[in-house]
């Protein structure tokens, strides 16, 4: 009788060691379940917000370009900025303002995989991939930039001696030779002050370019953005001789 009592509770306590054993088992399994989802999860949710930041992810900025520029000088970059200007002529050329100061801005034209700049980027922030080059402006280029203004001036006054249609071709030449010559002498200063013989002219050589803004590049839209800022109406001043 004590016999069967005993193989009973046996029984009874190996069948609640196999449940206990089934029921922390099972708790194990959930816990283990739940921290893989939580890692999927994490996972996706910090490649989407990767996805997100890669376009603009470790670019710098105008003014860290320009502040680094002998450390960077013909080394590929990224720089993130707003557009502030494009070329109507050609789209080759943009400019790139600086996002927290708007004072600094650096010239960039295209190249490698970009064929041109849109005028509806302009007001945009965006993102682009290039090369940081140097181009010196030394006495000897402000001489002959000065120089062709003075031969175009005085062509122009030779012609309006017979065609008065040129009188205000004249005027305009006049101004703009002024304005030159006193951006020249204050040029000629800096660079004495500076004890140097040329002026560094940073520009950046674009590779590949991405607008971080939801607006695309559509042709058609282009076009007519183009025609309403005037694109292909400029006399001859107009980007060309922004520096």
């Amino acid at each position: 009788m004590m016999i069967d009592t005993l193989r009973k509770s046996y029984s009874l306590c190996g069948a609640k060691t196999k449940k206990l054993k089934y029921v922390f088992f099972m708790k194990k399994s959930f816990i283990a379940i739940a921290a893989v989802a939580m890692m999927i999860a994490a996972c996706s949710g910090n490649s989407n917000k990767k996805e997100k930041m890669s376009c603009c992810a470790g670019a710098y900025s105008p003014k860290t370009v320009l502040d680094s520029a002998q450390y960077l000088l013909d080394k590929q970059i990224k720089i993130k900025a707003k557009v502030s200007h494009v070329c109507h002529c050609s789209g080759k050329k943009m400019f790139f303002t600086d996002i927290e100061d708007s004072t600094i801005s650096i010239r960039v034209l295209a190249g490698g995989e970009i064929d041109k700049f849109y005028p509806c980027l302009i007001g945009q922030k965006a993102n682009l991939t290039g090369y940081l080059r140097l181009n010196k402006i030394t006495k000897e280029v402000l001489e002959n930039n000065e120089a062709k203004f003075v031969a175009a001036l005085a062509d122009a006054t030779e012609k309006a001696k017979t065609d008065t249609s040129f009188l205000k071709k004249c005027d305009v030449l006049k101004t703009r030779l002024e304005s030159l010559k006193n951006s020249n002498q204050k040029k000629l200063q800096w660079m004495a002050d500076n004890n140097t013989d040329f002026i560094p002219d940073y520009y950046i050589e674009a590779e590949k370019f991405a607008d971080c803004c939801k607006k695309k590049n559509d042709p058609e839209a282009n076009s007519q953005d183009a025609e309403a800022e005037g694109c292909g109406h400029h006399n001859g001043g107009g980007c060309g001789n922004q520096q």
